[in-house]
């Protein structure tokens, strides 16, 4: 993403969705975080953003540029064996993390050549011991058919219970997820309503909400409430070109 120079500012309230970040801004000092009520914070040049259970503002300033590769919620760890709950609600830099010399090099003229650049170098990092983890491999069961069905899915079909506790459950998807699978399932379906209405414009916010799992409109606005501080009829009125891309993959 680019900010053009006709906008001396661009600020957006982003929402959680469900995944991990890693994020590289171009231009350095473009970019701030809401920190508190009336603090800013000058973003790192390159950092991994956690998952996160409100919505916050940034502002992006002319000039600025990003590029960011998204994992999906459980993919991070084997890249780099970090127990995600230890950046949730926050943002690590990554050279706290590895060496970034070699996520830099990646960066090309063009974004097509960047990308390809990155996935080949981030296969290269690619841990299979870590893959082959029994925890990590019963998580990565489960978020197959919470992925598959949007966040809509009964967490005590998916948990096995014959073969873990709800405790070990809940503490191996803070570890490779950074949240629970309720926190995580809310977050996927608010994404899910959002994708609908961008998709589906017919749709009135009623539609929309039972296609996305949803009970009754009872239910959304209070997940609503809970993430974004709004309300859905709310949330629509605002231009919002972050969130809705990522909402929208």
């Amino acid at each position: 993403m680019e900010v053009g120079h006709e906008h001396e500012i661009y600020e957006e309230e982003i929402i959680p969705d469900g995944h991990i970040e890693i994020l590289f801004y171009l231009n350095s000092n473009s970019v701030r975080r809401e920190h508190g009520s009336d603090e800013w914070i000058i973003q790192p040049a390159a950092f991994v953003a956690g998952q996160t259970l409100k919505s916050h503002q940034i502002k992006m300033f002319a000039g600025a540029a990003l590029y960011g590769i998204r994992f999906y919620p459980h993919t991070l760890f084997p890249f780099f064996h970090l127990p995600l709950n230890y950046i949730t609600e926050g943002i690590l830099p990554l050279s706290d993390l590895t060496d970034p010399t070699g996520f830099w090099n990646c960066i090309a003229n063009t974004p097509e050549q960047t990308f390809e650049n990155l996935e080949r170098y981030l296969f290269e990092r690619l841990s299979v011991q870590g893959l082959n983890n029994a925890g990590y491999q019963y998580v990565d069961r489960a978020m197959k058919h919470i992925l598959a069905n949007n966040g809509a899915v009964s967490i005590n079909n998916i948990r096995e219970p014959d073969k873990i506790t709800v405790k070990y459950y809940g503490d191996l998807f803070k570890k490779y997820v950074g949240i629970t699978p309720k926190h995580l399932c809310n977050i996927l379906k608010i994404n899910q309503f959002i994708s609908n209405k961008i998709n589906y414009p017919e749709l009135n916010l009623t539609g929309c909400t039972y296609e996305s799992g949803y009970y009754d409109q009872s239910h959304l606005i209070k997940s609503f409430h809970q993430l974004i501080e709004t309300s859905p009829r709310s949330y629509f009125e605002n231009a919002r070109t972050i969130s809705n891309i990522f909402a929208a993959l």
